[in-house]
């Protein structure tokens, strides 16, 4: 079950649906996420109870998912399932492949278990757009669209599901303060990686203007040498996306399209030769040598001229 299926049917109905076992599977275990998820169902009348695997043994917890108490049906949480040992896990995923009840179990692990019970992946990051279908966990009664969705699509081009939850929490107390909260904290909260997906975007549309506003606040987050080993990096990476693309080998250009902006991806890449980006990444191996050994920074704001002027066509 992907993710999207679960929020929408839980919004809708407030419960689980049908099934004994819950099993969310990802990369890393968003904590926010699921505080907000447990709280959710919670304050729509489930019995829900978390049940920390930390310091109980397999026995216990067998012995207490098998038993119905005077409360009756439970939907057991079971907490820092993921930081069990690799046995410990294997051995309550067997057993919960074949759990039937009679209470409903919910788990987060890092393995991905046989398809006997419901497995729910969870995206390493969401596009804002999707923003809202997290948020009803932290404020159900938010509209789908609000100019803090709209903000959020602006400035950030993934999110993560705790980010997203964070930013729920933001919107609930920021009232007409929106602007504000975008135009002097946005740098501070939102992830690296996703400001820079942004600014790439901006660069290789070139959109200079959108670049420029976006460079003025994360510009200083890090050093000269770094930007020009980014950008070496971005131009060589979009060098060969459009070779193999030109040539027509678009398997391979999928492989090769990691870390690059969605938008050169699908579109943007059409609109360069493969010399400009040929010239522009020796332009940049030129910068990085000349700035590791003192040179001034101006050469950076000078790539961004010649780029985009066009000047390396």
């Amino acid at each position: 079950m992907i993710l999207r299926t679960f929020l929408d049917y839980i919004c809708r109905t407030k419960k689980l649906p049908q099934g004994a076992v819950f099993c969310f599977s990802g990369k890393e275990f968003p904590l926010l996420f699921f505080y907000h998820l447990i709280l959710f169902f919670k304050k729509n009348g489930l019995l829900i109870e978390s049940l920390n695997c930390i310091g109980t043994d397999i026995a216990s917890i067998k012995a207490l998912l098998s038993t119905v108490s005077f409360s009756g049906a439970t939907i057991f949480y079971l907490e820092s399932f993921s930081t069990l040992s690799a046995k410990k896990q294997q051995e309550m995923l067997q057993y919960l492949q074949i759990y039937t009840g009679p209470h409903r179990i919910i788990l987060f692990s890092e393995v991905v278990p046989a398809a006997h019970m419901n497995v729910i992946m969870l995206p390493d990051e969401i596009a804002p757009r999707d923003f809202p279908q997290v948020r009803f966990l932290v404020s159900d009664t938010a509209q789908a669209t609000s100019s803090f969705v709209s903000q959020l699509c602006m400035k950030i081009d993934r999110l993560s599901l705790d980010s997203a939850c964070l930013f729920a929490q933001y919107e609930l107390v920021l009232g007409k303060n929106v602007d504000d909260f975008f135009d002097q904290w946005m740098t501070h909260l939102s992830e690296p990686t996703s400001s820079l997906f942004v600014l790439s975007q901006h660069f290789f549309g070139k959109k200079n203007r959108s670049f420029f506003r976006q460079w003025a606040q994360f510009a200083e987050f890090y050093l000269p040498p770094f930007w020009a080993t980014f950008w070496a990096d971005q131009v060589w990476r979009a060098y060969v996306f459009c070779d193999l693309m030109k040539k027509k080998k678009y398997a391979e250009a999928k492989k090769a399209q990691y870390k690059l902006p969605f938008s050169f991806i699908n579109r943007d890449w059409s609109s360069y030769s493969l010399i400009e980006l040929r010239n522009a990444h020796h332009f940049l191996s030129t910068l990085d040598f000349q700035l590791k050994n003192g040179f001034s920074e101006i050469g950076l704001e000078h790539f961004y001229a010649q780029f985009f002027d066009g000047k390396f066509q």
